[in-house]
C-alpha cells in the first residue's frame, strides 16, 4: 500500500494541492507532506478522510498506489 502516490495520483487527477487537501481534510500540511513523501504510516480515519476528499471508496484510493 502506497499511500504516499495514492495522494500525488489522486491529487494531480483532481487538480488540487496538497495544501488545499490538508485544509479540506483539517489535517497540517506537514501531515499530507509527511504522508505523500511515505514517512509516516497513515491512521484509517485519516484514510477515510482522504478517501472521501476525492470523492472514492477507500480501496479505490488504495488502488491508485498500486
Amino acid at each position: 500500500m502506497n499511500i504516499g502516490k495514492s495522494i500525488k495520483i489522486a491529487c494531480v487527477k483532481r487538480d488540487i494541492s496538497q495544501q488545499a487537501l490538508s485544509t479540506q481534510i483539517g489535517v497540517s500540511t506537514v501531515t499530507i507532506s509527511t504522508l505523500a513523501n511515505n514517512k509516516s504510516s497513515c491512521k484509517q480515519k485519516t484514510l477515510e478522510a482522504l478517501a472521501q476528499a476525492f470523492e472514492m471508496p477507500v480501496s479505490e484510493f488504495i488502488a491508485l498506489g498500486e
